[in-house]
């Protein structure tokens, strides 16, 4: 059976094995054998298809909207048997249409609108029961079951639709579970600490999700599950009365995933996703540190009975992981067998905020408000590394990206740093004065990319 592919790709496949055989790579025989295993799906039949399936699944959200809309219309006048067979009928109903839809129909958009619709309707019938029988339970257990129930469903899925479906929900549970601090213990560094249960279950959660984007190379499964696991930390952070620390060790946390991102040996978008979320996370972190008010008031607040001695291990913790990784980045360099070369000042600079980060809550808890001028010029000074860096390799690599990163982190530090320190003194006459040179700068910097880009695709 051939292969289905656009009539561009055709264009594309013919012009390249031409190529091939002008420079007598292949031969006739093999060009035509290739050319023989793929057939071209016209656009028009692709935009049929496209426009075919967005059609059946808007109409199945309605029809699925319309079906919920007739039973809250009915909802009272009935009992609770048949309460419970609506319920339980709907369900079972979008499960069974999956499944076909998947395996007997093979028809994948399809199979995404109807698991999407079960683990809504799977979600909607855990609050009904809980209505219809009037039942007080411990709230967050509806988001851990919705999330639970939802995993086989996102597991067979194709699409990342479910999987931040899964995502959203174990995140809302883990942070309600934090804010009622639910009675579980974890002994952690030697003493009882009062967690809430997401602090054993939600890695558990996390799991399947990290396997799946593994299984399918999928960066945006990736991506979603490495937030969740940030903000699985940040939940444990706050329920450990950690608040004026959480946002350093959630620093250290995305320096940690930009750091591994560059070292791991591997071509697979899923992990190379983790450079790119440390990357930016830690921008605005940045800046947020640079304000000497913040630094301020982090020392401040650090108390002993406030278990900021337990932050301090967390922040070394990461610290020492940091090290590791970088042990790990020195040996393979030197090696030489890394598959591609990884840019040193890049790296120094990401275990340098890394550094900042985790070792912040030691410093302020040793050190108090003394050290907090020190740690306010440091953050500056890393918020320019990270600007200098940054544009410097989007210049040697030829990245827009990494290169208006590092432009754009240099026009907010001017900007933040007028407002926190001269912002009385100007007005808003100086301020206007400010946007204007920085939207100068800008055109002028735009003009400078622009041709440098010419010059290099002509070079």
């Amino acid at each position: 059976m051939k292969k289905q592919i656009s009539q561009h790709m055709m264009d594309w496949l013919k012009t390249e094995v031409h190529c091939w055989k002008s420079d007598g790579t292949i031969s006739e025989t093999q060009l035509n054998s290739i050319i023989s295993q793929y057939d071209f799906l016209a656009d028009s039949e692709q935009k049929k298809s496209t426009a075919f399936y967005t059609l059946i699944s808007a109409a199945s959200i309605l029809a699925g909207a319309a079906l919920l809309l007739l039973i809250g219309y009915n909802w009272e006048t009935l009992n609770y048997i048949a309460k419970l067979g609506i319920i339980f009928g709907i369900t079972i109903s979008f499960q069974c249409l999956t499944l076909v839809s998947r395996f007997r129909w093979k028809n994948n958009p399809l199979s995404e609108v109807f698991s999407l619709l079960s683990c809504i309707s799977y979600g909607s019938g855990i609050w009904l029961i809980a209505q219809i029988f009037n039942l007080n339970a411990h709230y967050p257990d509806g988001f851990y079951w919705w999330a639970l129930g939802s995993l086989p469903l996102a597991f067979l899925g194709q699409s990342s639709l479910l999987w931040f479906l899964v995502i959203v929900l174990e995140i809302i549970w883990c942070f309600t579970e934090a804010n009622v601090n639910f009675n579980s213990t974890w002994l952690f560094f030697g003493r009882d600490t009062h967690l809430p249960s997401a602090a054993y279950l939600m890695p558990l959660l996390l799991l399947p999700g990290f396997i799946w984007a593994h299984l399918k190379n999928c960066p945006t499964t990736m991506a979603l599950h490495l937030i969740g696991f940030a903000c699985w930390c940040l939940s444990l952070w706050i329920a450990w009365n950690f608040q004026s620390l959480a946002l350093p060790l959630l620093g250290s946390l995305f320096a940690l995933y930009w750091i591994a991102g560059m070292v791991i040996k591997t071509k697979k978008k899923h992990i190379f996703v983790s450079h790119q979320i440390g990357l930016l996370a830690t921008w605005p972190m940045l800046c947020i540190i640079s304000f000497y008010d913040f630094q301020k008031e982090i020392t401040e607040r650090i108390k002993p009975e406030h278990n900021h001695g337990y932050a301090t291990a967390d922040g070394f913790f990461m610290f020492l992981i940091g090290i590791t990784i970088l042990i790990f980045y020195f040996k393979t360099v030197l090696s030489k067998t890394h598959y591609k070369p990884i840019s040193f000042k890049e790296m120094i600079l990401a275990f340098a905020v890394l550094t900042q980060f985790s070792l912040a809550p030691a410093i302020s808890f040793y050190f108090g408000s003394e050290c907090s001028f020190a740690m306010f010029i440091i953050a500056n000074i890393s918020m320019l590394g990270y600007s200098a860096v940054m544009m410097d390799e989007g210049l040697k690599t030829n990245s827009s990206p990494k290169f208006f990163l590092g432009v754009g982190t240099f026009l907010l530090w001017t900007i933040v740093r007028y407002f926190d320190l001269f912002g009385n003194f100007g007005g808003m006459l100086g301020a206007s004065l400010l946007f204007f040179l920085s939207s100068l700068a800008l055109i002028g910097l735009a003009f400078f990319w622009r041709l440098r880009k010419v010059a290099f695709y002509v070079n």
